[in-house]
């Protein structure tokens, strides 16, 4: 029975060889703790290095030490991806749980869809690549007078440079921690706008900072959070790398706004047509004062054109009461008085027009009201 205890002996000598083998995918890395303690960091990353401080580097990243002096080189790499990073049990490969929410795009019955997804896994290893978290900033308000609460959207890319500081002096739930402080301070700036510059707020404003009449708001990457504490915690924020993907309203405030957006395009609608129309009749009537002055004078018509061209305000001086005839006669035909707004007309048929107007007001016959836009919000 000599045998069985030598394949059973044989079994455990290769179960442990089994366990003392990983594999780190690229972008990634593991830690290695020796009899419960860290020993050290394990890494997989084309083009990066790593220094005695465990921060990974990528290949003439500005900012970097001096790879020869400080690079840390951990053995242990058989080929590939594949590392023999100790004899287990006496070294185990760490394992910690992780929570965070970000955002895919899946496939579902009605197509393509964007949907927020929330995790909680036990890992053995630490992402080093880019990834993108999201987070949601509820009834934040508005800077005073409106005070309208809003819901943000927000899409945070980090990295972790560090993954020691990750693991063991990083709180036990890091992502969480620092998109909660991101909210805080995202909730802070929108207190200092108003919903339309909400609406076109730019990423390299929340990053950079902004000025108003009374005070300057610093931008994201001057807060201590971007500039110490995820230092200390062994990542980093990208450059510019929180983007307000959503900006939502109460029921309320949501119809409110488009109901203004409604009102805003056809008050401009309204402007564009009377603008064509004035534009065409004022065209009508510098045809009609023209053919006037040319059958009273009897000069050509040519030359008439080309003094008024050549100084209006003297063409109109000259021609006042023809001028003065054609209007009156003009206004009694349409048994009202004309009123010629050429707002952005230019050259010689602008210059009369404003001329003409500035000599007398002339209403359209129509009595005109003017809508003033209250407060859309009670």
């Amino acid at each position: 029975m000599w045998w069985i205890g030598i394949g059973i002996l044989v079994i455990g000598i290769l179960f442990v060889l089994w366990k003392s083998f990983t594999i780190v995918e690229e972008g990634t890395a593991k830690a290695v703790m020796k009899l419960g303690k860290f020993d050290k960091i394990i890494f997989q990353w084309e083009g990066h290095w790593m220094d005695k401080d465990w921060s990974i580097w990528y290949e003439g990243e500005e900012g970097a030490p001096d790879r020869k002096k400080a690079e840390n080189k951990v053995w242990g790499r058989v080929f590939g991806s594949l590392w023999f990073y100790g004899i287990w049990p006496i070294h185990r490969i760490y394992e910690y749980t992780l929570r965070w929410t970000d955002f895919h795009r899946v496939i579902e019955k009605e197509g393509s869809i964007e949907k927020v997804q929330f995790h909680e896994e036990k890992l053995d290893h630490v992402l080093l690549k880019p990834a993108v978290y999201w987070t949601k900033i509820f009834s934040a308000e508005t800077t005073p007078p409106e005070r309208i609460p809003v819901n943000i959207e927000v899409l945070v890319t980090m990295r972790v440079f560090n993954p020691y500081r990750f693991l063991f002096i990083a709180p036990p739930t890091p992502i969480e921690d620092v998109l909660a402080r991101i909210d805080a301070l995202i909730r802070e700036r929108i207190a200092h706008l108003t919903v339309d510059k909400i609406l076109r707020i730019r990423t390299e404003t929340l990053w950079e900072g902004w000025e108003t009449e009374d005070e300057k708001i610093p931008g994201l990457k001057e807060e201590k959070l971007i500039k110490e504490t995820l230092q200390r915690w062994g990542m980093k924020i990208a450059e510019k790398g929180v983007d307000v993907k959503k900006v939502e309203f109460p029921k309320g405030y949501a119809e409110a706004l488009a109901r203004r957006r409604q009102l805003e395009l056809e008050a401009e609608a309204k402007r564009t047509e009377f603008r064509i129309l004035s534009e065409a009749r004022a065209a009508e009537i510098m045809g009609t004062i023209i053919e006037a002055i040319v059958v009273a004078t009897g000069l050509p018509k040519e030359e008439i054109q080309k003094e008024f061209t050549k100084d209006p305000e003297a063409f109109y001086e000259k021609h006042k009461t023809i001028i003065d005839n054609v209007m009156t006669k003009l206004s009694m035909e349409e048994r009202a008085y004309l009123r010629i707004e050429t707002p952005g007309a230019t050259g010689a048929l602008g210059d009369l027009i404003r001329l003409i107007g500035a000599w007398q007001r002339m209403p359209t016959g129509k009595k005109e009201t003017e809508t003033t836009r209250g407060d859309l919000f009670y």
